[in-house]
């Protein structure tokens, strides 16, 4: 671990960096590279898919993600540096401004989706790609900025290499609403050929304007109930038959249209509504349920009748990046089929009084990003929450943002 002493000598590399960056990308190549290589034609057809999200952000965001994509499109691997660098443009630059740009080149910048392991010192964080593993150290006053109003899980930079630390150029987008498997799950949403971790970093880095639409619903409340996140959750197998007599006893079960569904009986309910559907023509089956806690009690259920079903679910996401996938990609994201052969009165009051709640969420949460007091009352009643169900709701929601771990002092 580097001593405080050490943190101070790069704190000035990187207070040096930061000055040339001004100067040499934002005041110059920025705009140079938007001229040339026809990139700002390149750069403005990829935003123009997303004016339905951008339209919604502020004017003076958009402009930081466009300069981002620029900057991207300038320093990543094999980017446009290596061809300036040999540009008769840059003898404008002094010495270590070319030195600089000639280190940017040797350390390809690249975009990470990250969460903070540590704050060894001020403005110093160590924090880990969720998606590659590598562990980094990040200089960032403006992430220590956003982390005195917020506690956040999930970030996501663009970086570059210094010399001694890296450093986040462009917004730094920071996601309460969001975990990795969200990512991963937008991720296959973009690309349906997606399977590992390796092929969302190539994603980003190949397309990596959609992922930035992401900092649009990063904020969404997420709903809890009591000690329970609801998250939606799915596997699917290939299997031959099924014995349904052996389930009845801890199942209900049901017969539609050549496919069966399994209710865990005590988990079938709001909020967990743990449940498998067994496709007879396809030969699969399909489980599911609104949390963790139900999806690992309905793979138990169904285990103690001798199957090896795994209690990690192939698909695990969060409502509020369904509703941020569907707004950027303008689409129905249907997870489970099934559901609409089963559909019943029961089931249409349960997701009504879902969209209660998150309409009543969804109005709270500017109030409890700027460390306000919602009127609960007033947003219940307009909502339509019963009222001791949106206390618990937003008691339960500051609790949850407090428990998030913090980097360390």
């Amino acid at each position: 671990m580097l001593g405080m002493t050490d943190y101070q000598s790069i704190r000035k590399v990187c207070e040096k960096s930061s000055n040339i960056s001004r100067a040499v990308i934002d005041d110059f190549l920025i705009y140079y590279a938007a001229s040339h290589n026809n990139l700002n034609y390149r750069m403005n057809k990829q935003f123009s898919a997303y004016n339905h999200v951008t339209r919604e952000l502020q004017k003076e965001l958009v402009n930081m993600l466009e300069a981002q994509y620029l900057a991207h499109k300038i320093f990543k691997n094999e980017g446009l540096i290596e061809k300036y660098l040999k540009h008769a443009v840059l003898q404008r630059l002094n010495k270590n401004e070319i030195l600089y740009l000639e280190q940017q080149a040797a350390h390809p910048w690249r975009f990470s989706f990250s969460v903070i392991n540590s704050n060894p010192a001020e403005d110093f964080y160590i924090m880990e790609d969720v998606f590659s593993g590598e562990q980094y150290t990040l200089f960032s006053p403006g992430t220590t900025k956003v982390l005195r109003k917020h506690s956040v899980p999930l970030w996501f930079n663009l970086i570059g290499y210094n010399g001694s630390c890296w450093q986040s150029y462009g917004p730094i987008a920071y996601y309460m609403a969001f975990e990795p498997d969200d990512i991963f799950f937008f991720a296959s949403m973009l690309r349906p050929g997606i399977e590992y971790d390796e092929d969302v970093l190539e994603d980003v880095e190949n397309n990596p304007v959609p992922y930035m639409m992401l900092i649009s619903g990063g904020n969404y409340p997420v709903t809890i109930n009591k000690n329970d996140l609801l998250v939606r959750t799915l596997s699917e197998y290939d299997m031959d038959t099924i014995n349904t007599s052996a389930l009845r006893n801890s199942f209900k079960i049901e017969h539609n249209d050549e496919a069966y569904r399994f209710s865990l009986k005590d988990w079938d309910i709001f909020p967990h509504f743990a449940q498998a559907y067994f496709d007879e023509k396809k030969r699969i089956i399909v489980l599911t349920a609104f949390t963790d806690r139900g999806f690992h009690a309905l793979v138990s259920g169904l285990n103690k009748f001798g199957h090896h079903f795994s209690d990690i679910p192939f698909v695990r996401v969060k409502p509020s990046m369904i509703a941020t996938a569907e707004n950027i990609l303008k689409t129905e994201i249907v997870l489970n089929e099934y559901e609409e052969i089963f559909s019943d009165e029961k089931d249409t009051e349960d997701n009504e009084e879902m969209e209660k709640i998150n309409a009543f969420l969804t109005m709270a949460l500017p109030d409890i990003n700027t460390g306000r007091q919602p009127d609960i009352d007033a947003l219940a009643e307009k909502a339509g929450v019963d009222i001791n169900t949106a206390r618990d709701l937003i008691r339960e929601v500051m609790k949850k943002l407090d428990n998030f771990d913090k980097p360390s002092e």
